[in-house]
């Protein structure tokens, strides 16, 4: 028995020697044709058994903690061909590519109670970043740079493995606030696709401290070509869960868009408006040092970059918008006298597009939801003048909603009571900016 067991023991030394030998192979053979990352292609005679072999080795010798994390994904195939196209990237000019045709149809997830933040912190789409340069307000532990994508609008963040970026706040992210950005999942064939991660974490500087190792709440999206190879993970320091059951596979070579609400301990996550996290006890204030998204370090290395785009972080603490809302979902009524007019006009002020998106985000998320619009005026004026306006300012709120979101006119009604009903004497300039108000009635 003792001669058997020396020789299983040779046996395994062997094969991970072999394994090793060959995982290397695959990583020179790489480095011979690197020339453009965005061309790099491995060796097609290597077969996914050597990557299976690389990830493991990978795995021995990287540093981790005594549980395994996300940073290094379980071994496995790598990505393979969906039969999706490819899509290029390019600093210049478009590389033509095609993006995979239709959607996932997923049900049974709730977007209703997320309402994006009003004051914005941070609305990043990086108009004003040259093409091939890494943004103006945003830092990093690697590398990255601004890019376009054939058949996508705007410029995008292309990040390269092993990098994590985060944008450039100079203050600890509010007790309530939303983060919404797009991934562009991008994927070429059996090429390996990036580890993405991104989240909230207590390390202030990206560039003298590793998040692995600081207090953090993370989502990991992995292996997103492969139809039974893909993960979606969530978690503290040490994996918390999966999502494996949302199709990543059916955004290949497509926008995924991601919400995150934060509410003190509370986090929420929704991908393309489907809730897939909802931890009440989650985060602690360290957290909120830093919101990154990175490339996670894998062994072999992707081939494909990491790619996001149209970020924006903004605080949710309660202010006269939500209150809007708030008042009209949960007491059937709600006025503001934030809803601005040119003078003796229907012409609504261009200040005041802001608090009616937040009436409109609340219909869309709530479709069953009638409203009745009504509109009032002060005094100045002829009784026939006030009644006309009114109504026809209540009109021009209906109008906007209508136009600005997919809303169908049958939920919305208006109407207008003139000067009739003042809720201040109009005998003051101050009495008077309080009659002139709008009204939104659930009906």
């Amino acid at each position: 028995m003792k001669n058997c067991f020396v020789l299983i023991v040779l046996l395994s030394g062997c094969t991970i020697l072999h394994a090793q030998t060959l995982g290397d192979r695959a990583k020179t053979t790489a480095n011979q044709k690197a020339g453009d990352r965005m061309d790099q292609t491995i060796n097609g005679g290597i077969d996914s058994s050597v990557n299976k072999a690389g990830r493991a080795i990978g795995n021995l010798f990287k540093k981790k903690p005594k549980k395994q994390t996300t940073d290094v994904p379980a071994a496995g195939a790598p990505g393979t061909s969906n039969g999706m196209g490819s899509t290029g990237v390019s600093g210049g000019g478009s590389v033509a590519g095609s993006p995979s045709p239709g959607g996932p149809t997923v049900s049974g997830g709730a977007f209703g109670d997320f309402t994006p933040g009003a004051n914005v912190l941070l609305e990043e789409h990086f108009e004003k970043d040259a093409l091939l340069d890494f943004p103006a307000q945003w830092n990093t532990n690697g590398s990255g740079k601004v890019v376009n994508i054939d058949g996508q609008q705007g410029k995008w963040l292309d990040i390269a493995v092993n990098t994590v970026v985060n944008p450039v706040l100079n203050k600890v992210l509010p007790e309530n606030c939303t983060i919404s950005f797009d991934l562009f999942l991008q994927a070429q064939g059996g090429q390996m696709t990036p580890t993405i991660q991104f989240g909230l974490t207590a390390v202030s500087d990206i560039l003298k401290d590793d998040i692995a190792y600081k207090d953090k709440f993370y989502v990991s999206i992995s292996r997103y070509n492969e139809k039974d190879g893909h993960g979606l993970e969530y978690g503290l320091k040490d994996p918390v869960g999966n999502k494996n059951d949302f199709p990543l596979p059916s955004y290949a070579n497509r926008v995924l868009h991601i919400d995150m609400a934060i509410n003190k301990t509370r986090i929420r996550v929704y991908a393309d408006q489907i809730k897939l996290i909802d931890l009440p006890r989650a985060l602690t204030p360290g957290m909120r040092n830093n919101f990154f998204i990175s490339s996670v370090q894998m062994v072999p290395a992707p081939q494909i970059d990491l790619l996001v785009s149209n970020i924006r972080i903004a605080s949710a603490e309660t202010d006269a918008r939500s209150l809007l809302v708030k008042q009209l979902l949960e007491e059937g009524r709600a006025v503001t006298n934030d809803i601005l007019f040119d003078v003796n006009s229907d012409v609504i002020k261009a200040s005041s597009y802001a608090i009616i998106d937040q009436v409109g985000n609340a219909l869309q998320q709530n479709p069953s939801v009638r409203v009745m619009i009504i509109g009032h005026t002060d005094s100045d004026g002829t009784a026939a003048h006030n009644m006309d306006l009114s109504q026809r300012r209540a009109a021009a709120v209906r109008n906007y909603l209508t136009t600005h979101f997919p809303i169908d006119n049958a939920r919305l009604t208006s109407d207008g009571k003139g000067a009739t009903q003042p809720v201040a004497p109009n005998t003051t300039e101050t009495g008077k900016a309080k009659n002139r108000r709008v009204e939104f009635v659930k009906l």
